[in-house]
């Protein structure tokens, strides 16, 4: 009887994450949305990402993210996205990573702004919005 009130007195409790869950309707609305959310790293911790679910209308598509509090430019898609090749629209789900690996920087907490733009910077791009890391 004790080994077995030992094993649940030590057993560590289970992490319930929250589930984000896109209404379509609003997406189809406003075609870009942004939350956070964490995944396993390489090396097996836990990592805050937020990830993006973005709407792709024209070719030569991808993400820009600004500091909002500077106005500087402190992560920017490396992939560039492109509708379907009859011009349809294609949906993306985007993982932007809040920490440092070889290809980012560390991110600090404070409001971003999340642009949907061109090839370069201050290209095409009228959807934005907004998060709090």
């Amino acid at each position: 009887f004790l080994t077995i009130s030992l094993t649940f007195i030590l057993k560590p409790e289970e992490e319930v994450k929250e589930e984000f869950v896109i209404n379509e309707d609003s997406f189809n609305i406003f075609p870009l949305m942004a939350w956070k959310s964490t995944h396993e790293k390489w090396d097996g911790k836990e990592g805050d990402i937020v990830k993006i679910k973005y709407r792709v209308t024209t070719s030569n598509t991808k993400l820009w993210i600004y500091n909002t509090e500077t106005g500087k430019l402190v992560h920017e898609q490396p992939l560039i996205r492109d509708p379907w090749p009859d011009g349809r629209h294609r949906d993306f789900t985007y993982v932007w990573k809040l920490y440092k690996t070889e290809r980012s920087q560390y991110i600090p907490p404070g409001e971003y702004e999340i642009r949907i733009g061109g090839l370069y910077e201050g290209g095409f791009g009228n959807l934005k919005t907004r998060i709090k890391v």
